[in-house]
């Protein structure tokens, strides 16, 4: 993921990641990120880094919740996932009996 990468929800994008950084005390990575103006978030979505596939690039996937409370610009999503590698998931494969 880098600035620039597409920010889809329903496989649509809806925006892009402005920006990203290391938070020094919980040395966790914060990206930052548009939507479009006409897409209302609940506050309780979730955000994951995805795939296009084995060969293909990553995006962040947004996936809405069902809170009645929207998400207001600047707002913290803290359901987040980190992408899963199709290569680990391989080796945990081979490896398990």
């Amino acid at each position: 993921v880098s600035v620039g990468t597409d920010v889809r929800l329903a496989g649509i994008k809806v925006g892009s990641v402005t920006a990203l950084e290391l938070d020094p005390e919980s040395f966790k990575a914060k990206a930052r990120f548009t939507v479009a103006e006409s897409v209302k978030l609940p506050e309780d979505s979730d955000v994951k880094i995805a795939s296009e596939g084995l060969l293909g690039g990553s995006f962040i996937e947004i996936t809405p919740g069902a809170s009645e409370f929207m998400l207001a610009a600047g707002d913290e999503i803290v359901n987040t996932q980190g992408s899963v590698s199709l290569l680990n998931l391989l080796m945990k494969f081979g490896t398990s009996q």
